[in-house]
Formats: C-alpha cells, structure tokens, sequence
C-alpha cells in the first residue's frame, strides 16, 4: 500500500516506535536529509557516465544510513554509520584538491546544472547540520560520527562542484 492515513493528524512514528508531530526537530532534520538526497540524485542522473556519479551514488547510500541514525530514538542504539563511510569523504577530499588545487574562493552556483545542484544539496546538508545540532542540544541523542559526517559532506559536495566545474571536465 502507498499510504496509510495514519499521519493525516500531523504525527507519524519514527524507529523504536514513538509517535512524533511532523514539525518535531528530528523530523525537520531528516527532511532536509531527504532534500539532500534528492538534490544529489539529480546531480547523479546528470552525470550518469562520468566518474562522478560513482561517489555520488555512495554518499546517496551512506546518507540512508544517516537518516536511520537519525529517526533511531534509543539512546543506546550503536550507530549505524561508521568511522569507513568518513575516511571515504576525506579520502576523497585529498583526492580531489590536488585536482582542484584547493579552495580559491567561494563560487558562485549556476557554472552547470549539475554543479547547481550540488550546491543547492551543499546548501540543504549545511541545513540539516544545524537541525541535528539543535536536536542534539535539546538532549536528544545524536551520535558525534553523525555530526562529523554531514560537516564533512558539505566539504565534499563543494570539492565535487569545483571538479564538475573544471573547464575540461565540460
């Protein structure tokens, strides 16, 4: 089935079963995730055939796993995400600055629709960071794996519009 109705009220049910308003700060916080996907897909989809979509689509895989620590509510639960899916941002990163040179400056989005996009995905995972921090700070448990990996992501999808952007990469 497509629906349920069960959140035609304004609440819905996150893993380990309480029952949330949809404007609760962990529900904010994975729709932004949500929206980060989504940007990131698009990207994906625009550079199907070049070797960027490899670790777009890994990323896609690893920010599931994200939202599943997110929407966890047992502050005992160990975390889904590991130290691994870290090291591979920054593995890229130093990848990728000695093809980019580096940061030289912010850019300003709109060089391609691709690089567009992911800014705009760079822009919605800086927003859920600050969601999660704020779930963190009301008490709720949020493990810090987390937190360094969306502070590193955004890195990571700025250093990918700057490779996107690269004029042979046109």
């Amino acid at each position: 089935m497509l629906y349920t109705g069960r959140g035609d009220a304004g609440y819905t049910r996150v893993i380990g079963g309480p029952t949330l308003l949809k404007c609760d700060t962990r529900l904010e916080a994975l729709g932004a995730l949500d929206e980060a996907q989504a940007h990131l897909g698009l990207a994906r989809a625009l550079l199907a055939g070049t070797p960027w979509a490899t670790p777009i689509g890994r990323v896609q895989a690893a920010l599931q796993i994200v939202m599943a620590d997110i929407a966890t509510v047992d502050d005992h639960a160990q975390p889904y995400l590991t130290t691994d899916h870290l090291q591979a941002l920054e593995d890229d990163l130093i990848a990728w600055e000695r093809l980019t040179g580096g940061f030289a400056g912010f850019t300003v989005p709109g060089e391609s629709v691709p690089g567009a996009h992911l800014h705009l995905a760079r822009t919605v995972i800086r927003r859920a960071e600050r969601t999660i921090v704020a779930l963190s700070q009301s008490g709720r448990r949020v493990h810090q794996l987390t937190l360094s990996y969306l502070n590193r992501l955004s890195s990571w999808a700025y250093a990918l519009c700057l490779l996107v952007e690269l004029p042979e990469a046109a």
